[in-house]
């Protein structure tokens, strides 16, 4: 509770739940989380990879490592983050967005396309049809490297 209300004291929490081996996955993950919206990316890969070591299956771990390799341009090291979060956790849509903006930038863009449409079946058909015109460029851009004019 303290977390979402933005206090700093959450961390020192967090802090005891490890050394007193409570949740200790989501703890390192959480810190994490409070250490990447500081602005300290070393920090924040440190304590995601502890949740990893601690949960290998963690998908907020997966998922926020996939949010920091992307922006540190490492788009591969995103992607399989992304992916693993998505192995994890089928039905947060949000992964496959952003699976899918890693994938178009990587010019994948069939595997683009599989990954909006699987974040389009997951969420509301409001959000569903804010997605189609990004669908329709990507098949417009996936025809054009097809054609060989891309």
């Amino acid at each position: 509770m303290l977390d979402e209300r933005g206090d700093p004291a959450a961390a020192e929490f967090y802090l005891q739940a490890i050394e007193d081996q409570d949740c200790v996955a989501d703890a390192y993950c959480n810190l994490g989380i409070i250490e990447s919206q500081k602005g300290n990316a070393a920090s924040a890969f440190d304590c995601f990879t502890t949740s990893l070591k601690h949960n290998p299956r963690h998908f907020e771990a997966h998922y926020n490592l996939g949010n920091l390799y992307f922006d540190a341009n490492d788009l591969a090291l995103a992607q399989l983050h992304y992916e693993l979060a998505g192995a994890v956790e089928p039905s947060f849509a949000n992964v496959y967005f952003n699976l899918a903006l890693v994938q178009a930038i990587r010019n994948d863009f069939r595997a683009a396309i599989t990954a909006l449409m699987k974040y389009q079946a997951l969420v509301s058909q409001e959000e569903a049809r804010n997605v189609e015109e990004l669908l329709h460029n990507l098949r417009k851009s996936l025809a054009a490297v097809k054609d060989g004019s891309g």
